[in-house]
């Protein structure tokens, strides 16, 4: 028996398997902590439901019993930030099952449970401090991305969620941003398509600009799926005779219309980082070269969105963490890496 047991997941949605798999834990432990992943992200096809939304559907599966020794704690990503992602997670633990003087637990008095059933589960290796407890394979390695896609595509079932959970997501069909999520479906299926009978998976290069001045970032809405309405730094894809470094200076400038020249923009770049999360784009792989800009100028530029933005905006850098969930994809997280 442990006294602390940790799940780390995102949940999108619960489904059969993480049930089975809380009631095993709960065999084994009188506290279960669930970490409740991509806390203030944007709706997205990866991450369509908010913590909130998560947190009622396990509430309404989950009996008052199961309930009262169970502990959600909500986290956010930091993919590209390993140590700041593992340093939280322990820190919101300890705030649960303090190890102090005062409050000494044996060894292996914590445990994270999981199943390292491929590449999405390194994060099970990033507590030596706790001991891993590995669950069987429940409800034959079921997964939310396949829910996801029903529950797109119009054809969710209830076999593989408690029916709770199932009347919830029926509930949610017609809203606004679930009709839009469904129409960006809808979209990159095809926009696959057009891919498929390629030897290998595509792999698509960007460049990116995150552009700085006068402590305000140059921001762009998104006029098109995927992320359309969401926020995003200037860039795209990279043409195939230019180099990535000029390909995000053509972008910010046919995005933003910013008053500088090309010259300009290229005298201010001070660092370029690659950004390369295996799910970071819906369409397929997509790997990020962004640059940072640090524009020494006496005023802010003028913009005028064009292209793929239908506007264009600086926005007090200061605020940034206000709107973090108004992001697209992980260029919230690109933004607070590159100026960590």
């Amino acid at each position: 028996m442990h006294t602390h047991l940790i799940y780390i997941g995102r949940f999108e949605p619960p489904h059969n398997g993480h049930f089975a798999t809380i009631r095993k834990a709960l065999e084994q432990t009188e506290n279960l902590i669930i970490f409740i992943g991509s806390h203030e992200t944007c709706r997205s096809l990866r991450n369509p439901f908010t913590t909130e939304e998560r947190l009622e559907m396990f509430k309404i599966a989950l009996t008052p019993e199961e309930q009262k020794k169970i502990t959600f704690i909500p986290i956010h990503d930091s993919n590209y930030n390993h140590p700041e992602w593992v340093r939280a997670v322990v820190g919101a633990t300890l705030a649960v099952a303090p190890t102090t003087a005062a409050v000494a637990l044996p060894a292996h008095a914590i445990g994270i449970i999981g199943h390292k059933k491929d590449s999405t589960s390194y994060y099970l290796d990033l507590f030596p401090e706790w001991e891993f407890v590995e669950m069987p394979l429940l409800e034959g390695g079921l997964s939310s991305t396949e829910i996801r896609r029903e529950w797109f595509s119009g054809t969710l079932t209830q076999e593989h969620i408690p029916l709770a959970v199932y009347n919830y997501l029926k509930s949610k069909e017609n809203e606004e941003w679930a009709k839009n999520l469904k129409e960006e479906y809808r979209l990159v299926e095809e926009y696959k398509k057009e891919w498929a009978s390629t030897p290998y998976p595509p792999i698509f290069v960007a460049g990116d600009a995150l552009v700085i001045c006068k402590e305000h970032i140059l921001l762009i809405e998104r006029g098109a799926f995927p992320g359309k309405g969401l926020y995003a730094m200037a860039g795209g894809f990279l043409d195939s005779n230019e180099p990535i470094r000029h390909c995000a200076i053509r972008e910010l400038i046919e995005e933003t219309g910013i008053e500088l020249s090309p010259k300009e923009l290229d005298k201010s770049i001070k660092d370029h980082r690659v950004f390369d999360d295996p799910h970071r784009e819906p369409r397929g792989r997509m790997i990020s070269h962004t640059f940072f800009f640090d524009l020494q100028v006496p005023e802010l530029p003028k913009l005028k969105a064009a292209d793929d933005a239908s506007a264009a905006f600086w926005f007090p850098l200061k605020d940034i963490d206000k709107i973090r969930s108004k992001f697209g994809g992980d260029h919230y997280r690109i933004i607070k890496n590159m100026l960590s």
